[in-house]
């Protein structure tokens, strides 16, 4: 992120080059610095951060990291780690909601292969049972997902709910369907029960942002979201709505054949 504060025809000693740089290449973490973080974040001291913010034009670093947020957020492009400031006023908060929805609509419309879509649900509707699993927030969108298709006569059972995941997973069997919904964390997050579900030899779908694991390449279907979403986040806004597009076109499928059949 090039930090236009910094005027191009001042002349910066290395320790200001250093924190200009550390800045540029961390933008995500403004909101959080503290003038004796940046210092040993950029292997420099307090007095150099002062002296920088000065020769910008600014009081001190306070007015300094004030400017650092508002450029941040005035980028062309959406921040969907951080769509809004802390210090903005809500009608601009409001704008950058409108504007981080927009572009994951479009982001996700453009990316999602709808093939991936069908066979999922495909794979859903040939499955004596279906077990879910979530955790957090990927399980609300789960849960949401579960709710809709028991208007369908459909009965997901959703396995995080008491925490008895290994026991449950150890009834699995070869004809039924495992879902994972899991932005990126799925190896650890799941890493009791991965091993079970493969030896079933069920029919797996994996709806995530890393295609980086076994599972993701032993899935009988795995829908790949962008990965648009930091690990140091507001909330998860992109990630949880990534999840209830996707599993709400898999829902539109199943409804759809429920209706006409």
């Amino acid at each position: 992120m090039k930090l236009t504060i910094f005027p191009n025809d001042l002349k910066y000693t290395s320790s200001e080059q250093a924190i200009i740089q550390y800045l540029e290449t961390n933008p995500e973490k403004f909101d959080e610095l503290t003038i004796g973080s940046l210092a040993r974040a950029s292997l420099t001291s307090n007095a150099s951060i002062i002296r920088l913010s000065q020769k910008a034009g600014f009081k001190g670093f306070k007015d300094l990291k004030v400017a650092l947020i508002k450029q941040r957020y005035h980028n062309n492009d959406v921040d969907f780690s951080f769509p809004f400031s802390p210090i903005d006023e809500l009608e601009k908060i409001n704008t950058a909601m409108n504007d981080l929805y927009l572009n994951s609509i479009n982001l996700l419309r453009d990316k999602i292969q709808i093939t991936e879509i069908e066979q999922a649900a495909k794979t859903i509707l040939r499955a004596k049972r279906i077990f879910v699993y979530g955790i957090g927030d990927s399980g609300l969108s789960a849960k949401s997902f579960i709710n809709k298709v028991n208007k369908l006569n459909l009965f997901p059972i959703f396995v995080k709910e008491n925490d008895d995941e290994i026991s449950i997973t150890k009834q699995i069997r070869h004809d039924d369907v495992a879902i994972f919904v899991s932005y990126d964390q799925y190896t650890e997050e799941f890493k009791n029960v991965i091993d079970q579900v493969l030896t079933s030899a069920c029919d797996t779908i994996l709806i995530t942002a890393n295609p980086n694991s076994r599972l993701y390449r032993a899935a009988t279907v795995a829908i790949t979201i962008p990965q648009a979403e930091k690990e140091r986040k507001v909330a998860t806004f992109y990630s949880q709505f990534a999840f209830q597009y996707i599993l709400n076109l898999i829902f539109a499928l199943l409804y759809k054949n429920k209706i006409l059949n």
